[in-house]
């Protein structure tokens, strides 16, 4: 989670806001399923060897995904102190 309150203090210092980072996430979880379907087709007219490139992007789609919600619920508990 540290990880996470640094790219926040990041993101507040550079003037970005939770919107921002939630658009993103939504971007990369879109581009998650892209990969995953481009994987299954390469799996089945292929072989297991070449579909794990497109699985292997996206594992890192994901995890873009998930530390962009992430960082967007920090900067949201910033934004508003009161919640």
């Amino acid at each position: 989670m540290f990880f996470h309150n640094e790219l926040a203090a990041l993101a507040v210092r550079d003037g970005n806001t939770s919107q921002q980072f939630r658009a993103a996430a939504q971007k990369h979880a879109n581009a998650t399923w892209f990969f995953l379907i481009v994987a299954g087709a390469v799996w089945y007219f292929s072989s297991l060897m070449w579909s794990l490139i497109p699985f292997a992007l996206a594992t890192f789609v994901t995890i873009k995904s998930i530390t962009a919600t992430a960082v967007a619920i920090k900067l949201e508990k910033s934004e508003n102190p009161s919640s």
